[in-house]
């Protein structure tokens, strides 16, 4: 397939012509061999059919580097980049130069995906490019936060503790990522487990239940009426509920994977009770952090405001992180700003006017990111807990109650056939 390509030849003259090549990376391949240094390469041809340009064609990313179809079904996990960061700070601060370095940490990789997100970085670095700009090509991979410390850390000459920093970023999100699963699975199988129960007991127990209290003639207290007859009502439409909670399910995962879904899940999750109060603490926690380490590392406040508000998908942080940046730009005090915000506890806030006073405010609210780490932790392990009883407490209470209404009857008929 035909590239087409802008490149800077030995002499330092632009040159700008075509080639043809298999794929994106044989073409870079071959322009590097002919001593060229690219600056860009496009795909111009298209051979493929419509249904074939649909299921298989490449798709153009960013900077001009064609992005594979098996890229784009191929998602680097959080862990792969935790991986990536600490790797890389440990052989840069040993003193490893960078193109030798991704080479190592590429041939180490586990991982496919990341594989070919290091092989593009080290491709681009090759050819001359700084890290950060190599790194903003993928943005599947590398977010604002990454490329804005890279960059921050190439100019300062401080690369290898940028990416220590990110490698500390990356794990402090896997772990709070990992809590959060681990604080779900224990409630999620008592649902699956009541779930099961009670399918069991109305499409299995409770038929026989019915044919022996038909049988005997039995005059049925109202709850075993109503029990029986839900159990006959699942039994003769079962399944339409099974299609219709398929069809439940499969809409509410596409919606949940929406950007739409996203957005609303993510401004919903901020106002369940009890629960809400922890979402808010932990996004609060994750805005607090990246800001803080942006500012740390001499990235201009008004960047680092902007690149911490697109790391969140709620509304009601987006608009009180637009607030700070209006406030920024008017010359006014960050802590005042926040103290007005019902979403940052008055102390919180309290703690960043000190140190915006005092000339630290990327200490303060990297001291106040931890603390509510901490104390979130201990949020999520109480709120398992409290969560875990109250499905103890409405699992028991559902199965006594279906005993009951079952087993009412029975001794009615034992004590009558008993006096007789």
């Amino acid at each position: 397939m035909p590239f087409s390509y802008q490149a800077i030849d030995a002499s330092g003259r632009t040159v700008s012509d075509t080639i043809q090549a298999a794929s994106p990376d044989e073409a870079a391949r071959t322009l590097r061999a002919r001593g060229l240094l690219i600056t860009r390469l496009d795909e111009t041809g298209a051979a493929s059919t419509v249904s074939e340009a649909a299921a298989d064609a490449p798709t153009a990313g960013p900077r001009g580097f064609a992005l594979s179809w098996h890229r784009r079904r191929t998602k680097v996990r959080w862990k792969d980049l935790v991986y990536f960061t600490q790797q890389m700070a440990m052989l840069l601060g040993s003193g490893a130069r960078m193109v030798p370095a991704l080479r190592a940490v590429e041939a180490q990789s586990r991982s496919d995906a990341m594989k070919d997100v290091i092989r593009h970085l080290r491709d681009r670095v090759e050819d001359g490019v700084p890290v950060n700009a190599a790194m903003a090509d993928r943005p599947d991979a590398f977010d604002g936060v990454f490329t804005s410390l890279v960059a921050a850390g190439e100019s300062s000459g401080r690369i290898a503790e940028a990416f220590a920093q990110l490698a500390a970023h990356a794990r402090q999100r896997l772990e709070i990522r990992q809590r959060v699963i681990g604080a779900l699975i224990y409630p999620a199988l008592l649902v699956g487990m009541c779930t099961s129960i009670m399918v069991v007991l109305f499409a299995f127990v409770l038929p026989r239940f019915r044919e022996l209290f038909t049988t005997l003639g039995a005059d049925l207290p109202a709850s075993t009426r109503m029990m029986l007859r839900a159990s006959e009502w699942v039994g003769n439409h079962g399944h339409l509920i099974a299609v219709g909670l398929s069809g439940a399910i499969a809409a509410i995962v596409a919606f949940a994977r929406s950007e739409a879904g996203r957005r609303w899940w993510a401004g919903a999750a901020t106002r369940v009770p009890l629960a809400g109060v922890l979402v808010r603490r932990v996004i609060l926690a994750r805005l607090f952090r990246i800001w803080g380490l942006l500012v740390e590392n001499n990235v201009g406040l008004i960047d680092a405001i902007r690149l911490a508000k697109s790391t969140t998908r709620s509304p009601a942080f987006g608009r009180l992180m637009d607030e700070v940046e209006e406030a920024v730009i008017d010359g006014r005090l960050i802590g005042a700003t926040l103290h007005k915000s019902p979403l940052v506890p008055p102390t919180m806030a309290a703690a960043v006017s000190s140190g915006e006073d005092g000339g630290g405010l990327a200490a303060a609210l990297l001291f106040i990111a931890g603390a509510l780490e901490s104390e979130n932790a201990q949020m999520f392990s109480s709120m398992s807990r409290v969560i875990e009883t109250i499905i103890l407490i409405v699992m028991g209470l559902a199965v006594g109650v279906v005993a009951v209404s079952l087993f009412m009857p029975l001794f009615d008929i034992a004590t009558i056939a008993g006096g007789h």
